[in-house]
């Protein structure tokens, strides 16, 4: 074999260069016109694990933006306008080749009622569902407040709940009024009032109250008054 035909062709550095501007070219190209050529689409949503009221909001929510192409979308955007809903806890926007532009979420979970209207998550987020019939569950306990204060309402009924489960007592409805008196009401209908004062102080207390020396009592017993300094007044059920 001659040395012309072992020979192979040598490339200049700037050959390459060109070679590769040009095959990204190509690749741009090919993109914008698959861009300007696709058609327009509706946005999809994923209705899995959401409800009708859940999928009809959304649908409303992207209905502005109208029908966007498959490269042309802007998800940026879509994802704003989704996550602008109070009831959405997460949101996922993507490309699926053979349905579109898809919007995907993971609703709220209320583990609260939060006044008539809203609702609360374990984050202490207040939100309005997309269901108007969803609040006022009747499975959940009731809290209301000013929405600032909603975490720490939450978190106050957690440790009440804490407290009162070896009497076998769950609050049902808290309210934390404007001059910070909280006033807490059992699910056996007990009722018990407190102020800003030494608050969780005076509740433990109590929870000891009546799990002992009180413990034969509290089926009697019909409110607690806590805004006392020095002990507290019980009013009990009419007989």
């Amino acid at each position: 074999m001659t040395d012309i035909a072992r020979k192979r062709p040598q490339f200049q550095p700037w050959q390459i260069n060109v070679f590769g501007v040009l095959f990204l070219a190509v690749i741009v190209a090919v993109l914008l016109y698959f861009s300007n050529t696709a058609e327009y689409r509706a946005i999809q949503i994923e209705p899995s694990n959401l409800t009708d009221a859940e999928v009809a909001s959304l649908e409303k929510a992207v209905e502005p933006l109208g029908k966007v192409q498959f490269f042309g979308a802007d998800l940026s955007a879509i994802h704003r306008v989704v996550s602008e809903l109070s009831w959405v806890g997460s949101a996922n926007v993507y490309r699926d080749w053979d349905k579109g532009v898809m919007v995907s979420v993971k609703p709220r979970i209320p583990v609260a009622n939060f006044g008539s209207e809203q609702m609360l998550d374990a984050s202490g987020v207040v939100y309005t569902p997309a269901d108007p019939k969803a609040v006022m569950d009747k499975s959940l306990a009731n809290l209301y407040s000013r929405p600032k204060e909603a975490v720490n309402v939450m978190r106050q009924m957690r440790r009440i709940n804490t407290w009162f489960a070896p009497l076998n007592l769950h609050a049902v409805d808290m309210i934390l009024t404007p001059r910070q008196t909280w006033v807490i009401v059992f699910d056996n209908g007990l009722r018990v009032v407190v102020d800003h004062e030494d608050t969780e102080q005076k509740l433990y207390s109590l929870s000891v109250q009546l799990s002992g020396q009180l413990k034969s009592e509290v089926a009697k017993i019909a409110s607690v008054d806590l805004r006392y300094k020095n002990g507290f007044a019980i009013a009990y059920k009419h007989r």
